[in-house]
């Protein structure tokens, strides 16, 4: 099934016939037009002449006309190449936007990006198992019995209440942030961070005979991708130190904030693509019995005027919130925050496709 050549041909032939602007139906006695004949779609060309198995190229449209001239809709494989196009529910090609329902994106020429696809639902499937996940603090305790030495976990039950995907490694994929709170105006600028997880995968392919490949769709044909989620870092929800999402000032580069309730602490954290995680800065303030303060940069002691220099540069390398664009963790943030991707991130994610 050739698009390009049968669709510029039809439209020549329209343009000189001329165009009606809206489909009619069975009992009209317009031609070269849309009938409707029960609950389908057909176009003819001139008086008892449907168009069949030809492209049509219509007020500006794409359109299949199928075996026995009816408009195709929704998925459709073309029997003798096996290639794979999308329709929306009025015939018309999907090109370089998502279905009604949300849950494919199609590209270029009504195919399916299938991989970014697949990214979305392994995103969407980590982050409901993520949003059962416990960040409270626990506090080991005895059970009570004298004669037993067995401890339990006790403390506050908190799950995350919302999430951001920032691409933390820049390879172009979105990695999960889960956040404490919901997104309200508060906490819209420096949400706190319980987890950052990055996404990773790797191309797998399968080698088959002739025979095999023969019978599968073009989307069956691709290499397997295999996904999987590191965790980077994780806070209690309650615990002694809160995380925030901070811009790299000289960089432009995302890096995360590690603050003691107090603050006197500060770490800084940032993932390098060829280093990983590294941890920039870190000073800590600790006081004798006598109350007398000793300063840290890492494990070593250090003087109030160095420890006053190290934090004069966090504050002005990193004291600015770095935009992180958040959804709740329900229904309607997750089809709304995994629908949210630029032209440049889904042109990206085109060029991942092995089909284009």
């Amino acid at each position: 099934m050739k698009k390009s050549s049968m669709a510029v041909f039809l439209s020549l032939c329209l343009l000189a016939g001329g165009f009606f602007t809206e489909k009619t139906y069975a009992d009209s006695n317009f031609s070269g037009d849309w009938i409707k004949q029960g609950d389908a779609w057909y176009f003819y060309l001139a008086p008892n002449t449907p168009l069949e198995e030809e492209w049509l190229s219509y007020n500006g449209e794409s359109y299949y006309i199928g075996q026995g001239g009816r408009m195709v809709t929704g998925k459709y494989i073309d029997p003798e190449d096996k290639a794979e196009y999308f329709f929306d529910e009025d015939g018309r090609l999907l090109e370089d936007e998502f279905t009604k329902d949300g849950k494919l994106y199609i590209g270029k020429n009504g195919k399916e990006l299938r991989y970014f696809n697949d990214y979305r639902t392994f995103l969407r499937r980590e982050l409901e198992s993520l949003k059962q996940k416990d960040f409270g603090k626990k506090v080991e305790k005895a059970s009570g019995d004298a004669d037993s030495t067995a401890t339990t976990l006790e403390g506050a039950v908190i799950h995350p209440e919302a999430y951001a995907l920032i691409d933390i490694n820049d390879d172009g994929y979105k990695d999960i942030v889960l956040l404490k709170d919901k997104v309200r105006e508060e906490t819209k600028l420096s949400p706190n961070v319980l987890a950052v997880i990055l996404y990773k995968e790797e191309t797998r392919i399968t080698k088959e005979s002739r025979e095999e490949a023969k019978n599968k769709t073009e989307n069956e044909k691709l290499p397997i991708k295999e996904r999987s989620t590191m965790p980077l870092l994780e806070a209690e929800a309650d615990g002694p130190y809160t995380f925030v999402v901070r811009r790299n000032k000289l960089t432009g580069e995302i890096a995360f904030l590690r603050n003691n309730r107090g603050g006197e602490d500060y770490s800084v954290f940032q993932f390098k693509k060829d280093e990983g995680l590294n941890q920039l800065y870190s000073i800590a303030t600790k006081r004798d019995g006598m109350g007398v303060a000793k300063y840290y940069s890492f494990a070593d002691e250090v003087e109030f005027q160095e420890y006053q220099r190290i934090l004069l540069t966090i504050q002005n390398q990193f004291g600015e919130p770095y935009p992180v664009k958040s959804y709740n963790l329900d229904e309607a943030g997750l089809e709304e925050g995994l629908k949210d991707f630029s032209k440049e991130e889904l042109s990206f994610y085109a060029t991942q496709e092995f089909n284009n």
